[in-house]
């Protein structure tokens, strides 16, 4: 599992990310079970999971080392951010985790 943390504007509902990598060198592809993105915004916290399950190799599965996930919005907390909000961007800290 890797985990990265992010300081960004509010990116408002996640509802898809696109993920890649170059495919250089030996053994570079990987297998990615799911992306979470769990986040603080005011004093709600939100979880986004973002299921893959396939690998990203070009001599694995189908080959491709790009992949476009949709959210999982079951047991997820999507919220529209900007509604009654000034037009300002919040920042807002996020955790991103690769489960691989």
């Amino acid at each position: 599992m890797d985990i990265f943390c992010i300081k960004a504007v509010s990116l408002g509902d996640l509802e898809k990310v696109l993920i890649s990598h170059d495919g250089a060198g030996p053994g570079s592809g990987w297998f990615l079970d799911k992306i979470v993105i769990k986040y603080k915004e005011g004093e709600e916290a939100h979880e986004v999971v973002f299921s893959c399950n396939r690998w990203l190799d070009e001599y694995q599965d189908d080959g491709k080392t790009e992949r476009e996930l949709t959210a999982n919005k079951h047991g997820s907390s999507m919220k529209t951010f900007l509604k009654g909000k000034s037009c300002f961007p919040t920042t807002v800290f996020y955790t991103i985790v690769f489960a691989v």
